[in-house]
């Protein structure tokens, strides 16, 4: 069993579902990504760095693209979703945005790439 898949055992099945939408399509957009731990965070990596993580919270949701830039590109695309810094918070009912998670998710990818050359 994955790290995500040991963390999605653990969530409720509503729950688990809206997380695992989220890395179905991080795993379409980037089929080489690999379940993995960052940050003490279930997560996808991708060359053995940080990817994506979607977690439950006390609130809902939180996304991490692991840096604070994709969120930075997208902020004014969120449908009013509050964000922080390197992470945006959702709700089962209030998702984020397609267009704006890809954009995050190839973001993250081409940073990685561009690091690692």
């Amino acid at each position: 069993m994955t790290e995500v898949d040991s963390y999605l055992a653990g969530l409720a099945p509503a729950d688990a579902e809206v997380i695992r939408g989220y890395y179905a399509r991080a795993l379409e957009l980037v089929p080489e990504a690999a379940p993995g731990r960052k940050y003490a965070m279930a997560c996808l990596t991708y060359r053995g760095r940080g990817l994506v993580s979607v977690v439950r919270t006390r609130k809902g949701f939180s996304l991490f693209p692991f840096g604070s830039e994709p969120v930075d590109l997208v902020r004014d695309r969120l449908d009013g979703l509050p964000s922080t810094k390197g992470g945006v918070q959702f709700t089962a009912t209030h998702r984020v945005p397609l267009a704006a998670y890809d954009e995050m998710v190839l973001w993250s990818r081409d940073r990685i790439d561009r690091a690692l050359g």
